[in-house]
């Protein structure tokens, strides 16, 4: 069934738009963050204060807006934009010449090797499931090969593009559901005050695009009630470039699809018509089905583990697993005590929200199947939370977020804008109560989303991930590349092998692609048997050293990667001592040393030949 769209009252046509005033506000919250940045890169110690000053002036009137009743479609919409694109300014700030995250660099790696070879599926050691869902890449590679553009400059236009279509196409999917734009409205910003929004999902990345993409479908499905002429066709061609660009984002939309076919089968509405999502969710579990049997087999391997990380919950209540400490990162540093509060206050205020809204939904909304299957999902937003107490568990549930936040979106703008029309007597103080809890909310999500240390750019920072790419490391790489020739097979730090493996052009050995637990190279303090055995068994030519880990405790989790002992970095137990215990062994050669950097030829170990 399509939903008549409720637009604004009579009232809305005399009404003046506040867009330019809020426009400007905007764009002033944007110099501070800007501001902001080069303070922090400067590290002066005020940058906090004045970045999140800039955020409160970007979302504050907009959320204040976004309540009037008065307000036109057209204003609204462009008032949901505006936060949407000013918050991706914001991540593009961070880092405005190139990618600066951990997985953009990743997902680089294999859009430089399509612009390189001219050929699909390659290897990409560093994530090796990259290159079978290749769209994002894809994309990115044609755009750039067309416009003579870099692939930063292709990759920033390509996700700038994805976050409008998930901005617009939330609200318009959501209005069409609900027939009630300011509904609409409000379920957007609660759905962008989501903890992935503001970096996760605006970065390089396969499931930026895919997001996108999928509020394509979602509209597409509910305004053609599953009519093959009025959309389900296009429906069908955006489902299969999802099922290509990625893997979690074509399964949450395969379970919400078949969410929203069960509802729509137990709907006692007659005025349901058309055949529904049902075909479309079929044709998606078939084509996702058979991208993972035909190009994707590494797929079950990968998410495998994830789930396993999921399950952490039940050994937490069982009491087999220690619960993980909030807010706080590997070497123990907490967060300001005001982030914790304002972290803590946005997930109350969305826990106090969901009982109203999901009671509003069922009086008002029941005999609309997307809005229950939006319901069901924002019911499992509890459940993310549970999971975020496990440290196995933590970051499968901030990757719900994008996910989840669809539901929990419409759930709370109907517990905002359903029930309280008494607000609109006493709008003058309603209003701004609201629309600062919906401040709270987004900050709070923020804060959740983004650590403190990656939050605004700074000095470099040993083991954090964004904060460890500096100059000096991406020299040595490009060393590697120039003189040592691409594809050597070589073992290095968490951020160097990230450095190595993109500017490098290196073979990255590790426990994830390879199965060698090379981190345990580092960790002994002498050379010995076990250590010759794994330079043996991952045939490693060259050992990239970063001495100033020594000592460190990596905000970023590991030295190296998942699987070493946790204990290890949390004491900062990487000694000196352990990372240069190779200049003693007879046969290995230092070939590059940059000061802090050191390149270890170890080819006359591995193979006891020397080169």
């Amino acid at each position: 069934m399509t939903t008549q769209v409720h637009t604004a009252p009579p009232s809305a046509a005399v009404s003046t738009s506040r867009f330019p005033l809020i426009s400007v506000i905007a764009a002033a919250g944007l110099v501070m963050v800007a501001i902001a940045d080069s303070l922090g890169r400067a590290d002066v110690a005020t940058a906090d204060v004045i970045f999140w000053a800039g955020i409160a002036m970007i979302i504050l009137p907009i959320a204040v807006r976004l309540l009037d009743s008065s307000v036109g479609r057209h204003e609204r919409a462009a008032l949901l934009v505006l936060m949407g694109m000013a918050l991706y300014l914001v991540k593009l700030m961070h880092s405005p010449a190139t990618f600066g995250l951990y997985d953009e660099i990743q997902h680089l790696r294999t859009a430089d090797d399509i612009l390189l070879t001219g050929r699909l599926y390659g290897e990409n050691p560093l994530l090796l499931v990259s290159p079978l869902f290749p769209g994002l890449e894809v994309a990115t590679s044609a755009l750039t090969t067309a416009t003579g553009t870099t692939a930063f400059e292709s990759g920033v236009v390509i996700v700038g593009a994805a976050r409008l279509l998930l901005v617009l196409g939330t609200f318009l999917f959501l209005a069409q559901v609900t027939g009630n734009d300011r509904i609409a409205g409000v379920a957007t910003f609660v759905y962008m005050a989501n903890p992935n929004f503001l970096f996760f999902d605006a970065q390089f990345g396969y499931e930026s695009l895919a997001l996108g993409l999928t509020v394509v479908v979602l509209y597409l499905m509910v305004v053609s009630n599953g009519s093959w002429a009025k959309g389900g066709a296009a429906a069908l061609l955006v489902v299969g470039a999802i099922i290509v660009t990625h893997h979690v984002t074509t399964y949450a939309l395969i379970a919400f699809l078949t969410l929203w076919t069960v509802a729509w089968k137990l709907s006692p509405s007659r005025r349901l018509t058309g055949p529904g999502p049902r075909w479309l969710a079929l044709a998606a579990i078939v084509g996702a089905v058979a991208w993972v049997l035909i190009v994707a087999r590494l797929t079950i391997e990968y998410l495998g583990g994830r789930v396993t990380d999921a399950l952490a919950l039940v050994g937490l209540l069982l009491g087999d697993v220690a619960s993980r400490p909030l807010f706080q990162a590997t070497g123990g540093s907490l967060a300001p005590a005001w982030e914790q509060i304002v972290a803590f206050g946005s997930v109350i205020l969305l826990l106090a929200a969901l009982p109203i809204g999901l009671w509003t939904l069922w009086r008002g909304f029941r005999h609309e199947p997307a809005a229950i299957a939006l319901g069901i999902a924002a019911m499992s937003y509890p459940l993310t939370l549970a999971l975020r107490l496990t440290q196995q568990g933590a970051e499968e549930a901030g990757r719900s977020s994008g996910f989840v936040f669809f539901g929990v979106g419409l759930v709370v703008a109907l517990a905002v804008t359903h029930p309280w029309h008494a607000l609109q007597r006493w709008r003058r103080a309603g209003w701004p109560a609201l629309a600062t809890a919906g401040l709270i909310i987004a900050i709070g999500g923020m804060i959740v989303g983004v650590p403190r240390w990656n939050r605004i750019p700074g000095p470099y920072v040993a083991g954090a991930d964004g904060r460890s790419i500096e100059r000096q490391g991406i020299l040595a790489a490009q060393w590697a590349r120039a003189e040592l020739g691409p594809e050597r097979r070589i073992v290095a730090d968490r951020v160097n092998r990230l450095l190595m493996g993109l500017y490098g052009r290196q073979r990255p050995v590790t426990n994830y692609a390879d199965q060698v637990r090379t981190y345990n190279l580092f960790f002994p303090q002498t050379f010995g048997d076990a250590e010759r055995s794994l330079l043996e068994r991952g045939d490693i030519e060259f050992l990239v050293v970063d001495r100033r880990l020594a000592g460190v405790q990596p905000l970023a989790g590991p030295y190296y990667e998942s699987g070493e002992p946790r204990e290890i970095a949390q004491r900062g137990g990487l000694t000196l001592q352990g990372l240069t215990k190779f200049d003693e062994v007879p046969g290995v050669d230092v070939i590059f040393d940059s000061g802090d950097i050191t390149i270890y030829d170890v080819r006359a170990v591995t193979t006891g030949v020397r080169p």
